[in-house]
């Protein structure tokens, strides 16, 4: 993946995968299924229920954020077709 034209240095995938790693034991034992939006810049962070309003509550405090999503406890974000269940997880 390549960095986008407004941030040449940042690989948000990288940068937020980071992040998200080090928020990971606390977000995936409270924060389960929900959404945490990620600007890769300063590492502050939404968590909710949906992309979109973790995104704008996370660009009200950081209006020049340059995000990166992850859906707590899962591969990805949003999902299409068959559902997931970790193995860990009822």
């Amino acid at each position: 993946m390549t960095a986008r034209k407004d941030n040449p240095d940042i690989d948000a995938a990288a940068a937020g995968r980071a992040i998200y790693e080090k928020l990971r034991a606390r977000l995936e034992a409270e924060e389960w299924g929900r959404v945490v939006v990620i600007d890769v810049k300063s590492g502050d962070y939404e968590i909710a229920d949906n992309h979109l309003a973790a995104a704008l509550r996370l660009r009200e405090r950081q209006p020049g954020a340059y995000t990166w999503a992850e859906r707590v406890g899962y591969p990805t974000v949003t999902r299409l077709g068959a559902g997931y269940r970790p193995d860990n997880r009822s």
